[in-house]
């Protein structure tokens, strides 16, 4: 909760330095794996954690740049800091992207939506959860990728100054995991910081449901 609160407490702030970055400088790692998901015109697409709403925002306008008025791409956000999620809401405006107040691990409101995504995005989510959580988390996440689907997972790697509460991640447990759950690892990449903090890295997981 202290996490959850620092989030809507500084939901400004935040939102400032989420939307001083694009989606290509951030998600440049697995972003070659975008094409073949947008050229289908009913594609579904799932960002939890959307925060300020750069990246769906992004989705959104490629989806519609690329089809035009055949664009049935159905994009859904999901941001559980309130704060964040009303700047998020108004950064989407006019654009094809349903928000939905809902949290990992469960995503009941989500799950009920019975849509299957052919992309599912966790960007700088994954460390917020204990390892209960995570295992729950990706659990559920199987149910919900389609046949083919991808699900894209960012691991902030560094510590926390500011409050914010960091847990360990087992990388080797969750592939091990996902592996148990038809779910193959398609790219394991490490990347610096794309807003140049020293002390922070990422590694990019990608997997993949088996066909």
């Amino acid at each position: 909760m202290k996490t959850h609160q620092f989030y809507n407490d500084n939901a400004t702030k935040l939102a400032e330095q989420y939307l001083s970055k694009t989606f290509e400088q951030v998600h440049r790692s697995w972003s070659p794996f975008l094409p073949s998901i947008i050229e289908n015109p009913n594609a579904r697409i799932l960002d939890l954690g959307a925060g300020s709403g750069r990246d769906v925002k992004y989705l959104a306008q490629l989806a519609t740049k690329t089809h035009q008025t055949n664009n049935n791409i159905q994009i859904f956000a999901v941001e559980p800091a309130q704060e964040l999620a009303v700047i998020g809401q108004k950064t989407t405006d006019a654009l094809n992207v349903k928000w939905i107040d809902d949290s990992l691990p469960a995503l009941s409101k989500v799950s009920k939506q019975e849509v299957s995504f052919d992309l599912i995005l966790l960007s700088a989510v994954w460390m917020h959860m204990n390892a209960e959580e995570q295992s729950d988390a990706l659990n559920t996440l199987s149910k919900l990728v389609s046949h083919g689907g991808l699900i894209v997972i960012t691991l902030r790697i560094g510590e926390f100054t500011d409050g914010r509460i960091a847990h360990k991640i087992n990388e080797t447990d969750l592939i091990a995991q996902a592996n148990s759950l038809n779910l193959d690892v398609i790219l394991n990449e490490n990347s610096a910081d794309a807003l140049d903090r020293s002390d922070v890295t990422w590694k990019t997981l990608v997997f993949k449901w088996k066909h």
